[in-house]
């Protein structure tokens, strides 16, 4: 949703540093991502995975944009991408407690994926923008601003034409590249037992803390959340 509205915005095709021989890479190239797969010149921003993993190939960059989301909502909407093969597809609620074991240790696995990739990202020596995928769907317009002047290195945009561009693309609904399974925010803590949620707190309470996810965890009360014993 973000490279969507970059290009709508900047009029210029996001890129990546994937193989758009695999298969979830080579969709987002025929659903829309022009600029799947290029790291060069030809486009203005690359999404990567790294150091989660590497992409296809390496390039130059001179500031990052750290898209974040509620782990509660990231490692779910991991789990079902890796379950189903898709971007768009999910497994049954159901089967969360079918697969329980599963998805207990998919979530610790995960879990620290997610925290040593923030923490690597938040140590950075290059300009980082922090952007959370929440705020894009709750208030997109001082958000996508921001981003915007972010990479165009501009310390306000009011009354240019950029932020004509920004206000144009955010007054229509976001933009799709493909239906989301759900894109909720904070939607899947039916999903997670108090110990789990205790053990995410426990691992990265820090990082929760600093964007904005904590109280989601601590006030979460009995009915919020399933019982261990489900």
């Amino acid at each position: 949703m973000l490279r969507a509205y970059l290009e709508k915005i900047l009029g210029i095709s996001t890129g990546s540093d994937g193989d758009i021989k695999a298969k979830l890479i080579g969709e987002l190239m025929q659903r829309g991502l022009a600029g799947e797969g290029l790291a060069d010149k030809r486009v203005f921003v690359v999404k990567s995975h790294y150091p989660e993993r590497w992409g296809a190939q390496r390039f130059y960059c001179e500031r990052a944009i750290l898209l974040i989301r509620n782990p509660i909502d990231s490692i779910t909407s991991l789990f079902n991408m890796v379950c189903t093969g898709t971007h768009h597809r999910s497994i049954l609620n159901s089967d969360f407690k079918k697969f329980a074991l599963i998805w207990v240790e998919f979530l610790q696995t995960d879990i620290s994926v997610w925290k040593d990739f923030h923490e690597f990202w938040l140590k950075s020596k290059i300009p980082v923008h922090i952007i959370r995928y929440e705020d894009i769907c709750q208030k997109p317009y001082p958000t996508l601003k921001k981003v915007v002047e972010f990479i165009t290195n501009k310390e306000d945009i009011t009354g240019t034409r950029l932020e004509h561009y920004v206000k144009l693309a955010t007054s229509e609904s976001s933009p799709e590249i493909y239906k989301p399974r759900e894109g909720k925010v904070n939607g899947n803590l039916e999903k997670f037992n108090r110990i789990q949620l205790d053990y995410l707190y426990r691992e990265t309470g820090n990082l929760l803390k600093l964007f904005g996810y904590d109280k989601i965890y601590t006030d979460a009360g009995a009915d919020d959340v399933v019982t261990p014993e489900q």
